[in-house]
């Protein structure tokens, strides 16, 4: 299998060279058949070509099995118009990567404190407060005036109801459990039409417990979220 890597710019290539070093090993040890084909993104790209993310490394993320993405110093990028594409934002649209996937899980060995975790943290990345990718022409983000700046938030029922579909075939193959953290007791309408597609989803996954928190309840580690303060509401069953 040959991985596409994009060692990034800023910090990007030190964190992929140690990543590499792992994979490295653990590809000799367990006969993975990994190979690397390197691409290059951000600056470098930038200064000689005039864009941060070239036409043929797109066209060799679309084809690659996987991608190893390094970190970029995309707050030193141009504009767009000038090349200055955040490329994963670009990929993640591009390529519907619309998924962020984050496990999260207690080792022997390792050092922790209070209760041993075991969870996977899935997040919708296309849309939300992305200024760079939640509009389909411009950005979502402007200033109407010199002193004020304004953030468009876009939330679409198809990728609520997809991020959700996600999240309940891995809690079915896991522990068979799924929180909803939101914040419809402000964000009524947006966070409200979250709520409706993830409980649209549960219905198909009668054997997954299911359960949402508001974000400020969903920090704490306990299973009955007291509310601690005006707003913050304890954690409980969907309907």
């Amino acid at each position: 299998m040959k991985i596409l890597v994009l060692p990034g710019d800023g910090i990007g290539p030190e964190i992929t060279q140690a990543t590499l070093a792992v994979l490295d090993r653990a590809n000799a040890k367990f006969s993975l058949g990994l190979e690397w084909h390197t691409g290059q993104i951000g600056l470098g790209p930038l200064k000689k070509e005039g864009t941060t993310l070239p036409e043929r490394v797109m066209e060799a993320a679309r084809t690659a099995p996987g991608i190893i993405l390094g970190p970029v110093d995309h707050l030193q990028y141009p504009p767009r118009e000038q090349g200055g594409i955040n490329p994963s934002g670009e990929l993640r649209v591009k390529l519907d990567l619309f998924a962020n996937i984050r496990p999260a899980r207690s080792r022997m060995g390792l050092g922790r404190t209070g209760t041993p975790v075991d969870l996977v943290i899935f997040r919708e990345c296309t849309e939300g407060f992305y200024a760079d990718r939640n509009m389909f022409s411009g950005s979502g983000e402007f200033m109407p005036t010199g002193d004020v700046a304004l953030a468009v938030r876009k939330v679409t029922a198809r990728q609520c109801r997809r991020i959700a579909e996600v999240a309940f075939a891995w809690a079915r193959r896991r522990r068979k459990k799924v929180t909803a953290v939101h914040k419809a007791n402000v964000l009524r309408v947006s966070d409200g039409l979250f709520l409706r597609e993830v409980r649209a989803v549960a219905k198909d996954y009668p054997d997954v417990e299911r359960w949402r928190a508001t974000t400020p309840a969903a920090r704490r580690p306990s299973t009955d979220r007291r509310p601690t303060s005006p707003g913050r509401t304890r954690q409980t069953r969907l309907p």
